[in-house]
């Protein structure tokens, strides 16, 4: 029970500081709303809906009979696409172009004059093009566009395959076969290929998942690495700081008045390392619910989330026991904490959880650090990882964390000797 009073008034001690609560609590859910307010508008994975790309259409081709022309303005129009595209028919090409400059229209499509002649044309294999104009500040849009066409024009060339395999066929046999004859047999080729071909609504499947966590969209697994970064950068820093109440009591001889008592100074010691472990346990279970309830952040299955918490805490209890083991003053213990923890927290990678395709030998140095350990587990559960999965961070985190312990033990014990 004298541990635990012990443990308890250095934690009240700590939980009565304005300071100290802004940095356990304050900093690490302010920096992370930070990110979360200034990424939210831009890879917010909550919109799902593509506007439909504004599409003007040309029609030069004026050719009687087998118009492809007017097919293909017919395929643009279909009702099967008119989520994807948005057609309005314009009377000439200088005006379609126009809207594109203007932004009244993403895309302009300019279907030549002699388009119908040239893609049923199997004897001279003549080449033509539809001309797309687009605006250079759009991508998917005019990216759908092409594809589409691509597909309507892909019919009509292999009818014009069609066609001239035909006429070699006939060749063979001394039949001539005059351009009219060899054309019908090649639109007879294009009405087959589209009633076994995907038809117009099949040609883009705009899907969701099935089922998708909110770690799976880019904004939760953005503002899920940041919150973990910050979360461990400041479990850290209080593990050091609360620890720090030993040297402020010896400083104000506190410490050792304590000695004086029938209270063994083993026994004082185990209290003030008690009031780190329960201080940063509080601390880690706080901001895990808080940013849970505040971003949306799924942290995982509830059995290896607790297992890191676990982890992290006695981690971080003993590399903060460590560092103030070797501080003598009050005065010291500001550079010592300040600079180790920003080194290791750096090199643990803890400052570049929101980025992406971070070198891979930066994954290594990360495990030199204790932070890189605890920061390995943390992913894992937020990628969906299960007990197996944190095993290996979890246990070197737990044996790291008691070596160290029992380091700063002896430091201790030999000093108040």
């Amino acid at each position: 029970m004298k541990i635990l009073d012990i443990a308890f008034k250095d934690m009240l001690r700590s939980f009565r500081s304005g300071f100290a609560i802004i940095m356990m609590f304050g900093l690490p859910l302010l920096i992370t709303g930070l990110f979360y307010l200034a990424f939210g508008g831009i890879i917010n994975g909550d919109n799902d809906q593509l506007a439909p790309t504004k599409v003007q259409v040309v029609n030069l081709d004026q050719t009687q009979g087998v118009a492809a022309g007017n097919s293909l303005v017919t395929f643009l129009q279909s009702q099967e696409l008119t989520k994807l595209i948005a057609v309005t028919v314009s009377p000439d090409e200088a005006s379609a172009r126009q809207a594109v400059d203007s932004q009244q229209a993403g895309v302009a499509v300019i279907i030549p004059a002699n388009f119908s002649n040239t893609i049923m044309d199997s004897a001279t294999g003549a080449a033509t093009a539809v001309t797309l104009y687009q605006d250079p500040t759009l991508r998917l849009g005019p990216q759908i566009v092409r594809e589409l066409i691509g597909h309507f024009l892909d019919h009509y060339n292999g009818s014009r395959i069609a066609g001239g395999v035909l006429a070699a066929q006939a060749g063979k046999y001394g039949v001539t076969l005059d351009n009219t004859a060899s054309q019908v047999a090649g639109l007879e080729y294009s009405q087959w290929a589209q009633t076994q071909g995907a038809q117009p609504n099949q040609l883009l499947d705009l899907q969701a998942p099935a089922s998708q966590s909110a770690n799976d969209k880019p904004l939760t697994s953005l503002i899920g690495s940041v919150m973990a970064g910050m979360m461990l950068f400041f479990v850290f820093y209080t593990g050091a700081d609360t620890a720090e109440t030993i040297v402020k009591e010896e400083e104000e001889g506190t410490l050792a008045r304590l000695f004086t008592t029938p209270t063994s100074r083993p026994l004082i010691l185990a209290g003030k390392f008690v009031s780190v472990v329960i201080t940063l346990l509080i601390q880690v279970v706080t901001l895990v619910v808080a940013s849970a309830l505040l971003f949306g952040i799924n942290w995982g299955a509830p059995l290896p989330v607790g297992f890191m918490t676990v982890g992290t805490v006695v981690l971080a209890a003993g590399f903060g026991l460590l560092l103030i083991s070797f501080v003598k003053t009050t005065r010291q213990s500001g550079p010592v904490i300040g600079g180790a923890l920003a080194i290791t927290g750096m090199l643990g990678g803890l400052m570049t959880t929101g980025f992406n395709n971070i070198p891979s030998f930066f994954a290594t140095i990360n495990l030199l650090t204790p932070q890189g350990w605890v920061l390995k587990g943390w992913t894992s559960t937020l990628g969906g990882g299960g007990v197996g999965d944190i095993i290996g961070p979890w246990l070197v985190s737990i044996v790291l964390g008691l070596a160290l312990f029992g380091v700063a033990t002896l430091i201790f014990r030999r000093r108040f000797a």
